[in-house]
């Protein structure tokens, strides 16, 4: 035979890695050993199901360990061919395991013809075991015509039902099966399984080169070993990282690297050129969002969880960069950081202007830390303002001779004032101080007041008299002594904001001081009125309250 004839056949005869490193037993599934030891157990134990719907992602195991588990289910000591046996049902090719795909097997016809085959007695094996791959895609007459064949099947036998998508099989027919849930493999057990097969190929890999395929994978075995395949394909005996984002078409880890160096450090410049050299070598610029924002989710968890942190699948040196990231930003930089780049990644997908939208994201992301002073000032400032403001109110209502007393977070020794000498300044304050519960300012207090809805307007007619733990006394000044009948009703309000404020039951206790002498005199006039048809009228009209009571001489207009 002519050597160019012997290589033309075997080309044709390479298998996929994905194929030839396919698991035989239930040992060799990887990442699936509580499924595995399950079934091996209902199998020694004699109390396997007639039906079993396995679910899980793709690439995760589910059609491999169907074949094991129908394999170990058929074999016996008295067939002669166990062997050849056990090996055709591992290829798909037994008489009595039957593989069907749903999605082009999906009619009611077809559920027909497979109820019709169920009642035939299996050709040399104990059971005749139906795998049903992509079983989510049967119609609905389908389904409705396979259920009372899944509920009670012949003795001999048993239905195997794959899906990616459980959602979408009828809850009848889940109900009819033991549900295995394959989780999505991890990536530190692909890149063992990956390692296993670079030595068995006998090809060289970087470590880097291998934690990156593995994450490619997404938790998909099958799909990490295509893209392995890939790579091997090169015909490279060593794989390196550069000549795998080169096969494989992936940005440029150190461009990516620098990028994020420049934009910790604020350097604008470098971060422009980083990320033009992305976008020169093919990248496209959702594709550098997306990467640039998993390189700052791992600087996020670096600094968080620290470097050798499981959530980190990554080679050593990439910890180590994702260390130093992580150093370099706080915690809610990073997070801003991430939430900004998915943002503008969806902007830049809806098309216009997708590189000046890039570039400018790429500077605000330089300007973060400056953003954030540029914040903090402003709102210091503000504080400081407010504060100002507060302090100088309190210095021109002061009529003592005595230079004011500076009000702190816990306010001490302040002697009460009588309520018959509230005039317009604020009098002195008596705190008893509080050891297990949430103190109350004479400031906070006030402020909680002004804030508060219905209370704004008398906010600055209160003065505090006194303030303990769970007693504030308030007085009402002269400017609010018109005001004094509606401030007083308002007095368990006021007792419900500062409780809830202060974490506590607050009593609150409000006298009117020199104001009572005019309240008392117009307590008459509010009787007077309160019937008046007209008054009523308005108070209907404006949802309001009488508040006060002004006599008007005839004489004026």
């Amino acid at each position: 035979m002519p050597a160019q004839f012997c290589q033309r056949r075997a080309f044709l005869s390479y298998t996929v890695l994905a194929r030839r490193y396919r698991s035989t037993t239930f040992e060799n599934i990887v990442g699936q050993e509580p499924i595995s030891k399950t079934l091996r157990n209902a199998i020694d134990s004699e109390r396997t199901a007639h039906a079993y719907l396995f679910s899980g992602t793709r690439g995760v195991g589910k059609t491999s360990m169907a074949r094991i588990f129908a394999r170990e289910l058929n074999r016996s000591d008295s067939l002669t061919e166990e062997e050849a046996i056990g090996n055709a049902i591992l290829r798909g090719e037994d008489l009595d395991v039957i593989e069907i795909d749903g999605a082009s097997n999906r009619g009611v016809q077809e559920a027909r013809d497979l109820i019709a085959s169920a009642g035939l007695a299996p050709s040399r094996c104990t059971y005749r075991i139906y795998i049903i791959d992509e079983v989510h895609m049967l119609t609905t007459p389908a389904f409705n015509a396979l259920l009372k064949t899944m509920e009670e099947p012949p003795s001999h036998v048993k239905f195997i039902l794959c899906t990616t998508e459980p959602h979408k099989v009828p809850a009848t027919i889940q109900s009819r099966c033991q549900r295995f849930d394959f989780r999505a493999i991890p990536s530190a057990k692909i890149a063992e399984h990956l390692s296993f097969v670079l030595k068995e190929e006998g090809v060289k890999a970087d470590n880097s080169v291998i934690a990156e395929v593995a994450r490619l994978g997404n938790g998909s075995m099958r799909d990490s070993l295509s893209i392995l395949d890939r790579l091997l394909a090169g015909g490279s005996k060593t794989i390196n990282a550069d000549e795998m984002e080169e096969l494989l078409g992936l940005p440029s880890q150190t461009a990516v690297s620098s990028l994020c160096s420049a934009i910790a450090t604020n350097d604008m410049q470098k971060a422009f050129e980083a990320s033009d050299c992305l976008i020169a070598s093919g990248v496209a610029l959702d594709r550098c969002l997306e990467v640039l924002s998993s390189s700052l989710r791992h600087g996020l968890i670096a600094r968080v969880c620290g470097e050798h942190s499981p959530l980190l699948e990554l080679s050593d040196e990439s910890r180590k960069e994702a260390t130093v990231l992580g150093n370099q930003l706080d915690e809610a930089t990073i997070t801003h950081m991430i939430a900004l780049c998915d943002a503008t990644g969806r902007e830049v997908r809806r098309g216009g202007s997708g590189r000046a939208l890039f570039d400018a994201t790429i500077a605000r992301l330089c300007m973060t830390g400056q953003l954030a002073e540029a914040g903090a000032v402003l709102s210091g400032n503000n504080l400081a303002t407010t504060t100002s403001t507060k302090k100088k109110r309190i210095n021109t209502l002061s009529t003592s001779q005595e230079a004011p007393k500076k009000q702190t977070a816990t306010i001490e020794a302040i002697k009460p004032v009588a309520s018959e000498k509230v005039t317009n300044s604020i009098p002195e304050v008596q705190v008893t101080p509080s050891i297990t519960t949430t103190k109350i300012t004479v400031e906070q207090a006030l402020k909680a007041i002004a804030e508060t809805p219905g209370l704004k307007r008398i906010a600055k007619y209160l003065q505090i008299v006194q303030l303990e733990i769970n007693t504030i006394s308030f007085a009402i000044n002269n400017e609010g002594r018109e005001s004094t009948n509606y401030i007083l009703a308002q007095e368990q309000k006021i007792a419900e904001v500062l409780s809830t404020l202060a974490n506590r039951k607050v009593t609150v206790s409000i006298s009117a001081s020199k104001a009572e002498q005019h309240a008392s005199r117009s307590a008459v006039s509010l009787e007077v009125v309160e019937d008046n048809e007209l008054v009523k009228v308005a108070r209907g009209l404006f949802d309001g309250t009488v508040v006060q009571v002004t006599n008007v001489n005839k004489g004026n207009s």
